[in-house]
C-alpha cells in the first residue's frame, strides 16, 4: 500500500468519524427549547446566583438573565437558591431577551398589557381610589378595573385599606383601545397558593409542627393555612380549656402554631383533608394535676356543662371535675338544672382522681 493509500484511508476514517460526531449532536441541538418571545411563561431552573443578576436554565442554547432583586422578599432576603425551579416572564429581544416575575406599564404604551393579556404575565399597579364594586389602579397612564372580590382571596371588610399600595395583577380583560380594562390579583395568589401546596405536600407529615394563618373561622373550628394548604384547627383542639366559640380566641389573619394530626386523600382535590391541633403544642394540664388538686379538699370552680347524670365544673384551666347528681345536694335532684346553672360558681369537694382516664369526682354536699 503507498503512501497515497494511507492518506486517502486516514481521510476517510476521519470523515467518518466527523460524519458520527456531528450525527450524535443533531438529536440534542433538535430536543433544544425554541428561545422565548416577549410575553411567552418560562419555567427553568436557577443554575447562577449573582449580586445583581442570577441565570436561569430553560432548555435553550444560553442561559437567561434575570434581576436577583426579584426573586428577593421584601427586606432583600433571597427566596431562591441555586437548583431551585423558578417561572418568569420573557421580555426584550435577541441580545436584550431577559426573564422578569414583575412588569410594569409604561405611559399610554399598550404593548406590554397586550403582551400580559396573552401570556398571563402579571403587572405591577397601583391601587389610585375605590369606586362603586371596587378599584381604580393605575398601569402607567391606563386606569384599570379591579372588582372587589378579585383583589384578594378572602372578603374584603374595609376597601379603604387597599389605596395607594402596589400590587401585582393579571390582566383579564383588554378592549376597546385600552378604554375597557380589567384585572385580578385573586388569580395571581391563588396560583401561588397552589405552587407552595406541591412543596409543602413533598414533605406534610403527622407529627410536623407549622406557621400557618388564620384564613376562615366557622362555628366547629377554624381553618389555617400552611404552606399553601388548609387544614382545620377543630374547637377542640384549640385548648385545653373548653372552648365554645373559636371567635373568642382566633381572628381571621392571626398568625399561629400548629401540628399536623391526621391526613387524608393527600393531593386528590376537595377530598384532601389535614387536621391541625393547637392543643398539643400546649403543656398538658392533666400532668401536674396532683400537685394541684386533693382528695377531700375544698376548692372553688365554675359549672361549665351539665348532664342528665350530673354537672361539670371547671377547677383549673383545662381540668374539669364531675358532680355526680346523686352529689348535688342532700334531697333527690331529679336533673342538675334545678340546682345549679352554667357559669355558677359553686365550692366542690374532692372525691377521687384519676390522672389516668382524667377524671375528677366532685361533691358539693359535705
Amino acid at each position: 500500500m503507498t503512501d497515497d493509500d494511507l492518506r486517502q484511508d486516514d481521510a476517510e476514517e476521519s470523515s467518518s468519524e466527523f460524519e458520527k460526531l456531528l450525527s450524535e449532536q443533531e438529536p440534542a441541538a433538535a430536543e433544544q427549547t425554541p428561545e422565548p418571545r416577549a410575553g411567552d411563561q418560562v419555567t427553568g431552573v436557577l443554575v447562577q446566583m449573582g449580586e445583581t443578576e442570577c441565570f436561569v436554565d430553560y432548555g435553550g442554547r444560553s442561559e437567561l438573565p434575570i434581576s436577583t432583586t426579584e426573586l428577593s422578599d421584601a427586606e432583600g432576603e433571597l427566596k431562591h437558591k441555586a437548583g431551585d425551579t423558578v417561572t418568569a416572564y420573557a421580555t426584550g429581544k435577541g441580545e436584550n431577551l431577559r426573564l422578569t416575575i414583575k412588569q410594569r406599564a409604561q405611559g399610554k404604551d399598550t404593548r406590554v398589557i397586550e403582551e400580559a393579556l396573552a401570556s398571563g404575565m402579571p403587572l405591577t399597579g397601583t391601587v389610585k381610589e375605590t369606586n362603586k364594586g371596587g378599584f381604580v389602579v393605575m398601569m402607567g397612564e391606563h386606569r384599570a378595573f379591579c372588582p372587589v372580590s378579585q383583589i384578594d382571596d378572602s372578603f374584603v371588610e374595609n376597601p379603604a385599606e387597599w389605596v395607594d399600595r402596589k400590587l401585582e395583577f393579571r390582566v383579564i380583560e383588554f378592549s376597546e383601545g385600552g378604554r375597557r380594562l380589567v384585572v385580578s390579583r385573586r388569580a395571581l395568589l391563588r396560583e401561588e397558593k397552589e405552587r407552595q401546596a406541591v412543596e409543602t405536600r413533598k414533605t406534610l407529615a403527622v407529627g410536623n409542627v407549622y406557621e400557618g394563618r388564620v384564613v376562615r373561622i366557622m362555628p366547629y373550628g377554624a381553618f389555617v393555612n400552611i404552606g399553601g394548604i388548609e387544614g382545620l384547627v377543630h374547637v377542640s383542639e384549640m385548648s385545653h380549656q373548653r372552648v365554645a366559640n373559636p371567635g373568642d380566641i382566633l381572628s381571621e389573619g392571626q398568625e399561629i402554631s400548629v401540628k399536623v394530626m391526621d391526613i387524608q386523600n393527600l393531593g386528590q382535590g376537595r377530598s384532601e383533608r389535614v387536621s391541625l391541633s393547637m392543643r398539643a403544642l400546649e403543656s398538658d394540664p392533666w400532668d401536674d394535676v396532683e400537685d394541684k388538686l386533693k382528695p377531700g379538699e375544698w376548692y372553688d370552680g365554675i359549672v361549665s356543662g351539665l348532664a342528665d347524670f350530673g354537672a361539670f365544673v371547671e377547677l383549673l384551666p383545662g381540668i374539669r371535675g364531675l358532680v355526680h347528681v346523686s352529689a348535688l345536694a342532700e334531697e333527690r335532684v331529679y336533673h342538675p338544672g334545678d340546682v345549679v346553672k352554667e357559669g355558677q360558681q359553686v365550692s366542690v369537694r374532692v372525691i377521687e382522681i384519676d390522672k389516668q382516664r382524667k377524671r375528677i369526682s366532685l361533691s358539693i354536699v359535705g
